[in-house]
């Protein structure tokens, strides 16, 4: 992973504020990931492009990770906090592109890959929110068959897609971050879904706007532009803000 400068964070985060949260992803992957072809990315498996993220996120902001949360019971908001690498240690990824997997259940032998940023698209996209799931499915299922004889994804038992979810999940579990919450004040236990590509975009969304104030403010103050501000170091910055008070 190369670091990311300043500049080159900000450059990314311009081109990403108008695009959906895949695309976001996508171009902080490829700003930190120069090596990596976009076409090459955008095959990572969900998991292992939330693999990536979730390394990246600790180069650029740490281990930590802190968020607020509304309690569904009694509306009580408060805080969790959990580390990137307890999520990391969930996996041992060899971050390989276009695997192919086989399940077989019953009768039933199936041959699939695990869904990328670009079947989750074209599932988004999909007539009728009923039929996002299947989709995504039929995109990544490669071959179907029932005792030998081929058959089609409309043919097969809902058991056996679901076996087939549980599966997918199984082998890429970072694709499906789970995180289970207790409230303090009134002892309700539930599950929050975990999107390391929603939670670091808003994190880098906040970092570019301070920073776009501290340019803004060393600018009018000492005259100099944006590129000789964005080359100082973080904690330089940091010095000559505190210098204006």
């Amino acid at each position: 992973m190369k670091p990311l400068e300043a500049g080159t964070l900000l450059t990314a985060w311009e081109n990403g504020l108008n695009q959906p949260s895949l695309q976001r992803s996508l171009i902080l992957l490829s700003a930190a990931f120069p090596g990596i072809e976009p076409e090459r990315l955008v095959k990572l498996s969900l998991g292992q492009r939330d693999q990536y993220l979730l390394q990246l996120r600790e180069n650029l902001f740490g281990q930590a990770l802190l968020s607020t949360v509304v309690c569904p019971q009694c509306n009580e908001r408060l805080e969790w906090e959990n580390r990137v690498e307890n999520f990391l240690a969930r996996s041992d990824q060899d971050l390989s592109i276009d695997r192919e997997f086989e399940l077989n259940t019953d009768a039933y032998s199936l041959r699939f890959r695990l869904p990328n940023s670009l079947d989750v698209e074209t599932a988004i996209h999909s007539a009728g929110t009923g039929t996002a799931p299947h989709q995504l499915l039929s995109n990544c299922l490669l071959e179907a068959k029932c005792s030998g004889v081929s058959c089609d994804i409309s043919q097969l038992p809902e058991t056996i897609l679901q076996r087939l979810e549980q599966e997918m999940e199984s082998l890429d579990p970072l694709a499906d971050l789970h995180i289970r919450l207790d409230c303090p004040e009134c002892s309700h236990t539930w599950v929050v879904l975990f999107d390391i590509a929603s939670f670091l975009w808003k994190e880098v969304n906040a970092w570019a706007q301070q920073m776009l104030q501290n340019i803004c403010r060393l600018a009018a103050a000492y005259g100099w532009s944006e590129q000789e501000i964005l080359r100082i170091s973080p904690l330089r910055r940091q010095l000559y803000l505190g210098m204006l008070g």
